[in-house]
């Protein structure tokens, strides 16, 4: 039997256990945490963070706007397709309404950021061949204020100008045609009412679509006529008049005679464009004008029987 002695060796707990440079890497790990940590509060949460588009961009908070950013600058009403907005709907209303605004869509980040890798990244939903960009207005006396985000295709933005334009000159095309025609036609008698009739609805044109521009416009218009009988005499009218019975546009003549009575149709509309407005339809009214020859002949009696 051997006189050896022997010692029981207690295992050391991992934690316990220090290897060379452990201090130096906790620091350092430490560090980049907080690094990270700033930047990452910097430039905003990733894609998938926001749980709604309007999370990324609070409507009416005051920023300033980076001229790196902007796609497009322009003043009066900017009208921003309803399939495109990604925000409050109030601020797409806000945007077309501030005709007296100046206005910038403004991409959320710049090529080289995205090359960069220091973009904020905001998932909103737009297709492709769109990228996201932000609405901005700069009302008068007031500072530059995001209204809301959206979705910009590769074709310029639309003024409420713009579409106000184009609505006058599409709504010509809209207008029901003018038919005036008098009753009797062979021949009025002096003293007596000659019938006339513009052949219009006297409830004007309510909800046609007169879509511009790629846009959504329904147009509403109302319309007064004005006679001018021939006879150096004129009158307005709400009603369009009829054939007989209907005496609600009639003249009497006091003489025999032949001469020409002309109406104008002077039309008034307004129009809602993707669902914003009502706007009126700029630009002088719409008009249109016929003549309507009249023959006046003298009364006569004859005996019978």
């Amino acid at each position: 039997m051997s006189s050896r002695s022997y010692r029981l060796r207690v295992p050391v707990p991992i934690r316990a256990r220090r290897r060379p440079g452990a201090r130096l890497l906790v620091r350092l790990a430490l560090v980049v945490s907080i690094l990270l940590g700033t930047v990452v509060g910097e430039l905003g949460p990733s894609s998938a963070a926001p749980s709604s588009p309007t999370a990324a961009v609070a409507r009416g908070v005051v920023v300033s706007p980076d001229p790196a950013h902007d796609l497009y600058v322009g003043t009066g009403g900017l009208v921003v397709p309803a399939k495109d907005w990604r925000s409050d709907p109030g601020g797409r209303s806000e945007a077309a309404g501030c005709v007296d605004c100046v206005w910038r869509v403004s991409t959320l980040c710049t090529k080289v950021e995205l090359a960069a890798g220091v973009c904020q990244r905001i998932v909103i939903g737009c297709p492709v061949g769109t990228q996201p960009v932000r609405i901005w207005l700069l009302r008068p006396g007031q500072d530059w204020a995001v209204v809301g985000m959206a979705c910009q295709g590769p074709t310029p933005p639309r003024t409420l100008a713009d579409v106000g334009s184009a609505v006058h000159d599409r709504a010509v095309t809209a207008l029901p045609p003018l038919r005036a025609a008098v009753q009797p036609a062979d021949g009025a008698l002096v003293s007596l009412p000659a019938l006339f009739r513009t052949g219009q609805p006297a409830a004007g044109i309510r909800g046609a679509d007169l879509s511009v521009l790629g846009l959504d416009v329904r147009l509403d218009a109302r319309v007064r006529w004005h006679w001018s009988w021939g006879d150096g005499t004129a009158q307005w009218t709400a009603l369009p008049g009829g054939p007989w019975p209907d005496s609600s546009v009639s003249h009497t003549y006091r003489r025999a005679q032949r001469l020409t009575a002309v109406v104008s149709a002077v039309w008034r509309g307004e129009y809602v464009v993707e669902g914003l407005g009502p706007f009126a339809v700029p630009g002088p009214p719409l008009t249109q004008q016929e003549s309507v020859p009249v023959i006046v002949r003298a009364a006569h009696a004859h005996l019978v029987g």
